[in-house]
């Protein structure tokens, strides 16, 4: 019997992540392409998106409060319910959240989330489907914020590591 080592073990790892995570966009956007698409899903996505910025900030937080309305979730569900969601709408909201990326990460990160943001804008130029743009944007949106929280954390544990000394 062997043992996985450390090495094997974290490629393993990424190897189960990225089957995971391509699984998971690949049913997005079968879900987004069905007639009528997942409302309650996207909804769901979209929601979370909203929760993981404005969770970034304190309660009272003037740009908190920006997020939660200006990501108004109920209003979201009902215009991609009423097909009133269109590019415009679509164009504003991923121009909206890399921004609120850029704002809230560090500047070192800004031609990173650039870069996801006109990966998704590209797409968008080039006539891909709704299908395609929802669950790129999805993907690119999370990466961002899984950054910052990242970042965050880094940050954390050195001033932890700090006051140790």
């Amino acid at each position: 019997m062997s043992v996985l080592n450390t090495e094997q073990l974290n490629s393993l790892n990424q190897q189960m992540d990225t089957q995971f995570k391509k699984a998971f966009f690949d049913l997005l956007e079968e879900k987004v392409r069905e007639e009528p698409p997942d409302y309650d899903w996207i909804t769901r996505l979209y929601q979370e998106i909203r929760t993981r910025l404005s969770s970034l900030l304190r309660e009272n937080s003037k740009t908190r409060k920006e997020i939660e309305d200006s990501m108004d979730v109920e209003l979201f569900r009902q215009m991609i319910e009423n097909k009133a969601f269109g590019a415009v709408e679509l164009y504003n909201l991923i121009e909206h959240v890399f921004e609120l990326c850029k704002k809230l990460g560090s500047p070192a990160r800004d031609n990173e989330v650039d870069k996801f943001k006109f990966q998704v804008l590209g797409l968008m130029k080039n006539n891909g489907t709704f299908a395609q743009i929802v669950p790129l944007f999805i993907k690119n949106a999370n990466e961002c914020i899984d950054n910052i929280y990242k970042d965050l954390n880094v940050v954390k544990q050195n001033i932890e590591n700090a006051k140790k000394k």
